[in-house]
């Protein structure tokens, strides 16, 4: 449950040891999803994020970990999950203001490589939220 969006994303970046690195986008998610009541919307595209991280981590072994098999099932799962992300992110954008939705779509959703790198950028914060999230649960 997020109390004050600013408080929490103060709360990440310290957990993550200063490691956020588009914590303004991802302060502007937070709010978007507290004022308009899809907090479990974020949070359910901070469990694809990691998720996807952890695929991402996977496949750039794969070149030195010959143990791994299942490369082309571990890349529909990153297809797939990536998908499911951005169309989430449009919907928990959907009740911004035209100029923030755009500004989204180019920074991280477009396909350019700047783009990508940038999506990549959010889902490293994105997933310092669900590990973040998952703390919380176990001191609980």
């Amino acid at each position: 449950m997020i109390e004050s969006p600013e408080l929490f994303c103060d709360e990440v970046e310290k957990f993550s040891k200063m490691k956020l690195l588009v914590k303004s986008d991802l302060q502007t998610l937070v709010s978007t999803a507290f004022n308009s009541l899809q907090e479990e919307l974020f949070f359910s595209i901070a469990f694809s994020a990691k998720y996807v991280r952890g695929l991402i981590r996977v496949l750039q072994q794969t070149e030195t970990n010959p143990e791994i098999k299942n490369l082309e099932q571990l890349k529909k799962d990153l297809s797939e999950n990536m998908e499911q992300i951005t169309s989430n992110l449009k919907i928990l954008l959907a009740t911004e203001a035209e100029n923030v939705k755009d500004g989204f779509e180019e920074k991280y959703l477009f396909l350019t490589t700047e783009a990508f790198a940038n999506f990549q950028n959010l889902l490293n914060d994105l997933e310092w939220v669900k590990i973040y999230q998952n703390h919380l649960k176990r001191i609980k």
